[in-house]
């Protein structure tokens, strides 16, 4: 199932996933409202998150890290995490420099740095279900990540534009959602607000609302006792059908598999 490991304060699940001579990752499942203290990696440590958010502190400032995102931390570089009210689960992967065949000019394991939405992070979530593919070999996963680097190598983490807010609250809005109601309420043109949204966030309209409804499923999957049915329900899913395969399609796990981790992270957070 996992094992705890992680900074002070961390009592989740950790999974591995893969590992070589220059690189593990690991599929990190963080509680609810989680405080992690400050912490160091030995190797530079690069965490994509797949469901929730978290507040990263690092280097006397804070980021807010939710939806397709990705966070680089060198190695030796302190931070601390403040996990969301539904909680967050990751893939997290860890490897030694040398392993990439980078060179300092491809890519400087300098800062932390932090990328929310936009084509980096739409390259993060492709990079996630590169770690978590059996079929990819090791070849082919430092290429992935390398590539990932290069890429992100000078791209800026920009200040979203405001209606994206007004968007994300829409979306939170309990009757049905649709591009073309969220750009009527807003005043926008609804091909533009669709290429606009993806090209700000990384991943679209419809996208943001299947992975919201995940994310409530898994938090009622791994903190309550209701049934399957009723969680589907109260997560905005037509039906537990349904449910299953938006769960499956963005974590690559079952609904089935998300319950059974409620009882060892409960041992967890009993043990902390």
């Amino acid at each position: 199932m996992g094992e705890a490991a992680g900074g002070r304060g961390f009592h989740g699940l950790v999974m591995a996933l893969r590992g070589f001579g220059g690189a593990r990752a690991v599929r990190v499942v963080h509680p609810s409202g989680q405080r992690i203290g400050e912490h160091v990696h030995d190797w530079p440590s690069l965490t994509l998150p797949l469901l929730g958010g978290c507040t990263e502190l690092y280097d006397g400032g804070e980021t807010m890290i939710a939806g397709p995102s990705a966070v680089l931390h060198p190695a030796g570089a302190a931070h601390a995490d403040v996990i969301s009210g539904d909680g967050m689960e990751t893939v997290s992967l860890q490897f030694d420099p040398a392993w990439l065949g980078l060179s300092a000019r491809d890519f400087a394991f300098d800062r932390t740095r932090c990328w929310s939405g936009g084509e980096v992070a739409a390259a993060a979530r492709r990079l996630s279900a590169a770690w978590v593919d059996p079929a990819l070999g090791e070849a082919d996963l430092r290429a992935a990540t390398a590539a990932f680097l290069r890429r992100a190598q000078g791209v800026r983490d920009r200040e979203r534009a405001p209606w994206i807010a007004r968007v994300l609250d829409e979306l939170a809005r309990p009757e049905p959602a649709s591009t073309d109601r969220i750009a009527h309420a807003l005043d926008l043109h609804p091909a533009w607000l669709a290429r606009a949204y993806r090209a700000a966030t990384g991943e679209g309209i419809a996208e943001s609302l299947r992975r919201k409804r995940v994310e409530r499923a898994t938090a009622l999957l791994r903190g309550t006792d209701l049934a399957p049915a009723e969680i589907a329900a109260a997560a905005g899913f037509c039906d537990q059908s349904h449910m299953n395969r938006s769960v499956r399609a963005l974590i690559g796990r079952t609904p089935l598999d998300v319950r059974a981790e409620r009882a060892p992270l409960a041992a967890l957070a009993r043990a902390a």
